[in-house]
Order: structure tokens, then sequence, then C-alpha cells
């Protein structure tokens, strides 16, 4: 069965509503530890969109690469 546009936004809605609510459950401490969670992911996935623009660096120029996005961000 294919879903309707408004389906989709409302099942989207309710996906985010839940995430609301599960983050306001969460403790002080629980957000710190989700949010630097995020940015090691975030990190994750701009160090592969590095590898994939720039193939030729090696591990290390990705990185330096990310270092240099960050600073500017």
């Amino acid at each position: 069965m294919e879903l309707t546009e408004e389906q989709i936004r409302q099942e989207a809605a309710e996906c985010y509503a839940r995430k609301i609510r599960q983050a306001q459950r969460m403790s002080p401490l629980e957000k710190f530890l989700a949010g630097a969670e995020l940015f090691d992911d975030a990190c994750k996935v701009t160090l592969s969109g590095i590898r994939n623009q720039y193939p030729h660096l090696n591990p290390e120029e990705c990185l330096e690469h990310l270092k240099h996005r960050l600073s500017r961000a």
C-alpha cells in the first residue's frame, strides 16, 4: 500500500512529537551526552563526505580538512 503525501506528513509529525517527548524526559546529563553523540555522528558523516569528495587525501589530511571546516562553522 502506497502512502499519500498527507499520510507521510502526519507520520513525520507524529515521529517529531515522539522525539520531543523523549527529549523532555531526558536528564540534563543525558541531553549533554546525546549532544556529544550527535556531534560525533556529524563528524563521521562529514569525514565520509570529505573522503568521497577528495579520494586522494590520506586519513590525516581528511581530519585536517574536517578541522578546517569546523573552524569556519
